[in-house]
């Protein structure tokens, strides 16, 4: 990474680490209620659906599917080092999201931090960042026929913002939360890719 990358990731690093002290001691934040109930309050069936479905993918048990399988076909079609930083993505950004929602302990909406768990960052943010961000840079790689990886590339994105959104409008986190999420979701995103190209250069120097 360039020295103007380093200072860019160390910003947004330091803008993660303050969103989440001020997580810890605002509940909600100024507008976070007042955008949730904006949001909430659309009602529409299609919409609703949408919503249900995008974040189902989120879930403990669809996405530990989803990244198995991921996993499986990269490894099948030699595609062993894609395979690892696949799994390795799933695998650190469910650890580190686990260690802030520790630390930050913010209640999700509705307060019930025994029943709902806490809130801060917004998991299935983070896991929707590193994952489908993840296979959107790996779409041109994977896919031989430009237009296909390109649309593969927009649709992978959509699913990473549709998340966020799903995630307020079902009330199961603050719109904070899912900023949050996407901050550390791309503060573990970009150091991966900038590894994954380095061996991908080591490997092709040596070949």
């Amino acid at each position: 990474m360039s020295k103007k990358s380093v200072i860019i990731y160390a910003v947004f690093a330091a803008l993660f680490v303050l969103l989440g002290f001020l997580a810890h001691q605002f509940i909600p934040f100024p507008g976070d209620a007042t955008a949730g109930q904006w949001l909430s309050g659309i009602g529409s069936g299609l919409f609703n659906w949408l919503m249900s479905a995008v974040s189902w993918l989120g879930k403990t048990v669809p996405s530990i599917v989803t990244v198995g399988v991921v996993v499986v076909l990269l490894f099948l079609f030699h595609r062993r080092l894609e395979s690892l930083f696949v799994l390795l993505l799933a695998l650190s950004g469910e650890g580190v999201t686990s260690l802030f929602k520790f630390l930050v302990d913010r209640p999700r909406p509705g307060g019930d931090l025994l029943a709902g768990g806490t809130s801060f960052p917004s998991g299935h943010v983070v896991y929707s960042v590193v994952f489908f961000g993840f296979l959107a840079y790996l779409a041109p790689r994977l896919i031989k026929w430009p237009r296909v990886a390109r649309t593969v590339q927009v649709i992978l994105i959509l699913l990473i913002l549709l998340g966020g959104v799903s995630r307020v409008y079902l009330e199961r986190h603050w719109p904070s939360d899912v900023l949050g999420g996407l901050l550390l979701g791309g503060l573990l995103l970009v150091p991966a890719i900038t590894l994954f190209r380095a061996r991908l250069k080591k490997r092709e120097t040596s070949a």
